[in-house]
């Protein structure tokens, strides 16, 4: 008897080595549109599919640098129109264009260096004065609330250097913002004439109560103790608030007009 194994042969009586590999297990093909992978590898893609997904990421990327373009220069834009705005604002154009209105729309004072804005008030005599009718001479135009400390005390100090005033040729206008800025205060007539003594009747101090035009146009904002020192020429020249502790400041830039 022969030691030899016999091999089995396949029925068909051939044997394809192309089934078989040396470890002996068989080899399958999968067929997907005409496209061969073999058994156990990745899930297969179509043709082309690994192309149309980084062109459908690169779009995202461009897509997402663009909007974030468009969102920075319009960032941009907003900050440079309120930086120009400000700019426009605060520049001499726009508080020229202030001074000449008698309604402070745009909340702004009148500027140093250009014309006081006209307007009228009455005089404690009953008379309609306008701010206009005091150029030809340096005028010291004040507005106070009567109920106000500081304004109280500002007239007392007001009527104790008076006479340094006059010397510079400063004529003297104090008014009662309007309505007294919709707090209750005694009358103007008693308001001036308690604090200022016997220069209540000195001709070169002027009392009256303010129109709703004049006190936007001067104090759009409602301080209770602004005033602006006009030259001869009816322009604004010094701007300060509080003459009870600015005294000092407001002579002596009074004393630079004579």
């Amino acid at each position: 008897m022969s030691n030899s194994r016999k091999v089995g042969i396949p029925s068909n009586g051939s044997f394809n080595k192309s089934n078989s590999n040396k470890s002996g297990s068989r080899q399958v093909s999968t067929e997907w549109h005409g496209q061969t992978r073999r058994s156990g590898s990745n899930y297969a893609r179509p043709p082309g599919s690994n192309r149309a997904r980084r062109r459908r990421e690169m779009l995202k990327v461009a897509r997402r640098r663009r909007i974030g373009w468009i969102s920075a220069v319009t960032a941009v834009v907003l900050i440079a129109g309120l930086v120009l705005g400000l700019h426009f604002a605060n520049s001499p154009a726009s508080s020229s264009a202030a001074s000449k209105s008698s309604a402070n729309s745009a909340g702004v004072v009148p500027a140093v260096g250009y014309p006081a804005p006209n307007g009228t008030f009455t005089s404690l005599a009953g008379q309609q004065e306008s701010v206009a009718s005091f150029q030809g001479k340096p005028t010291l135009l004040w507005f106070v609330s009567t109920w106000c400390s500081s304004c109280q005390a500002g007239t007392q100090a007001m009527a104790q250097n008076l006479s340094k005033l006059q010397a510079d040729g400063v004529h003297v206008v104090e008014v009662e913002l309007y309505k007294d800025l919709g707090q209750s205060g005694p009358s103007m007539q008693q308001f001036a004439k308690s604090l200022a003594g016997s220069n209540f009747t000195n001709p070169d101090w002027t009392f009256g109560v303010s129109s709703s035009a004049l006190t936007h146009a001067y104090d759009p904002k409602g301080y209770l103790d602004i005033y602006y020192l006009l030259n001869s020429k009816g322009n604004v020249y010094y701007v300060n608030s509080t003459p009870s502790s600015t005294m000092p400041q407001l002579l002596q830039t009074a004393g630079r007009l004579a």
